[in-house]
């Protein structure tokens, strides 16, 4: 029986090969016909693959179909064509290639058990070349994602180092300055102390003061050295939140914005300044975030569980759609029309700092960003 199919094989391998112009031709009308995008596969490959399966009944053909595969699948990646054209091509060809072999062999004189055989043989073929042409296509597809997330990456990182530049030049030139306007402030309010009027003008610069003090802390997280050489130290929430609060009390009252805190007490080690910039960032774009809404709401919530403590930030601005979250913390990526977009990436690298995380969530209801710090 074996003997049998062996020698009828080689008839056979030489029929199907005297058949490939009338099938690559019928393969391709048909592409043409049923294909609704426009999909041209050159002749000699088309042709390659009737030859090789051909070929396969006959002899080991394993590093020529790789080969075509290959070629194939780099081919098709080059046109660009959408991944289930690609499979309908295939379909097609099983379909024409069975339509002009099966009449043939009935003219063969060959038995049952001979069509069976060549049934399955040429079918395995047909399979493992489709296997084959998709393994290679999805690795090129992937060996490009691969390029695309590393270019992203280092453009991500270009925009930090050179922010990081720009921060560390700006610190060292507006340093000294601030010092001086510092200390200067100082003494003016010391040998003023009887004059309330004066004080409280004193006291307005040195709140706008620490408030420029603060920007440029936030800034420097972009820079590798330390926030103004600020140290670690355990900060009690309750009390860094409280005092946040009141920078932005005058802006809550002036807009008649609802504020909410649930605060559960705990320690935790940060720089205090590149934090309490953190929690005004946020609620500041949380402020303007709600500034079309006729009922006004932020909410600030803390939990401290498992080694973490997690900070909400809530309110009930307008959803922010999903493309645009995945942006948020990218640098100078902006949806206001005068921003700069860097306040969120800044606070995303003073997180980092603490080595913690910050996300942001939005729906219809509300937007809230998450905050994660180790405690102490």
């Amino acid at each position: 029986m074996v003997e049998a199919v062996s020698l009828n094989l080689r008839s056979v391998s030489q029929k199907i090969l005297d058949m490939v112009p009338m099938i690559t031709t019928q393969w391709l009308q048909e592409i043409a016909f049923s294909m609704e995008s426009q999909l041209t596969i050159p002749r000699d490959f088309a042709e390659k693959r009737t030859v090789l399966l051909a070929r396969y009944l006959v002899e080991d053909v394993e590093e020529d179909m790789q080969n075509w595969c290959l070629d194939m699948g780099k081919w098709l990646r080059e046109q660009e064509y959408p991944f289930s054209s690609i499979l309908r091509t295939y379909q097609l060809y099983r379909n024409v290639f069975w339509r002009v072999i099966r009449p043939e062999l009935q003219g063969w004189s060959l038995t049952s058990d001979h069509m069976l055989y060549l049934e399955t043989q040429l079918g395995k073929a047909m399979d493992e070349s489709v296997f084959w042409a998709v393994y290679h296509f999805e690795q090129m597809m992937n060996k490009e994602l691969v390029q695309k997330e590393e270019t992203i990456s280092y453009l991500h990182n270009d925009k930090l180092t050179m922010l990081g530049k720009i921060a560390a030049n700006m610190a060292h030139e507006l340093r000294n300055p601030l010092c001086a306007i510092e200390g200067f402030l100082k003494l003016i309010a010391e040998s003023t102390r009887n004059q309330d009027k004066l004080q409280s003008y004193i006291q307005v610069v040195m709140h706008e003061f620490e408030n420029l003090h603060r920007q440029i802390t936030g800034f420097l997280s972009f820079s590798k050295k330390p926030i103004l050489d600020e140290i670690f130290k355990t900060v009690d929430i309750e009390h860094l939140l409280f005092e946040v609060e009141l920078l932005i009390t005058p802006r809550l009252l002036a807009e008649n914005i609802l504020y909410e805190q649930q605060i559960e007490p705990c320690l935790l080690n940060c720089y205090e300044e590149g934090f309490k910039q953190v929690v005004v960032n946020l609620l500041t774009n949380a402020i303007d975030a709600v500034q079309r809404r006729p009922e006004k709401w932020i909410r600030v919530k803390t939990v401290c569980e498992d080694g973490w403590v997690t900070l909400l930030v809530e309110n009930n601005g307008e959803m922010i759609p999903p493309d645009i979250v995945e942006s948020l913390f990218q640098p100078f990526f902006t949806t206001k029309q005068n921003g700069t977009g860097i306040g969120l990436s800044i606070c995303k690298n003073i997180i980092e700092k603490h080595n913690g995380t910050i996300s942001c969530e939005s729906d219809p209801e509300s937007t809230r960003f998450i905050v994660t710090l180790p405690l102490v």
